[in-house]
């Protein structure tokens, strides 16, 4: 916190291949990691199983940023052939550094929506993370080779 301010919604910066995203109304993203305690016969813990990572991404953004991304799209054949493109969100306020995370995901999913009395129309795409998130320079997820 610096001068009183926390992160919020202002703080975000959203870029995609097109751009910054300036008509963003919200993104939210998650990962993890399916890991297991394995018991014994004496119903205690042995150790931990590892267990598949994976990760997602939703965005909801206004008609026009839509366009765009499905414009660049066009370029691999469509939205759904679009290979797994990068996905950046900075945090930050005036006087703190920013922090970075970084997705690269396969869009899957679109849903559009309307309403009598909406000032805006909106777009909601979401897919799965194609590798894992890198956090501030930090990657959540190193797999042994």
């Amino acid at each position: 916190m610096v001068n009183g301010l926390i992160y919020d919604f202002e703080s975000i910066k959203l870029m995609l291949p097109t751009g910054l995203i300036l008509g963003c109304e919200s993104v939210e993203y998650s990962d993890e990691k399916n890991d297991e305690v394995i018991c014994g016969t004496n119903n205690l813990p042995l150790g931990v199983g590892r267990g598949e990572w994976k990760g997602t991404c939703k965005l909801e953004l206004q008609r026009f940023e839509y366009d765009k991304l499905n414009l660049f799209g066009a370029a691999s054949g469509g939205f759904y052939n679009m290979p797994p493109i990068p996905v950046v969100a900075s945090y930050g306020n005036l006087g703190q550094p920013p922090v970075t995370d970084t997705l690269l995901v396969h869009f899957t999913k679109r849903d559009f929506k309307g309403s009598k009395g909406d000032t805006s129309l909106n777009v909601t795409i979401e897919g799965p993370q194609t590798m894992p998130m890198n956090s501030d320079g930090i990657t959540a997820f190193v797999p042994f080779l």
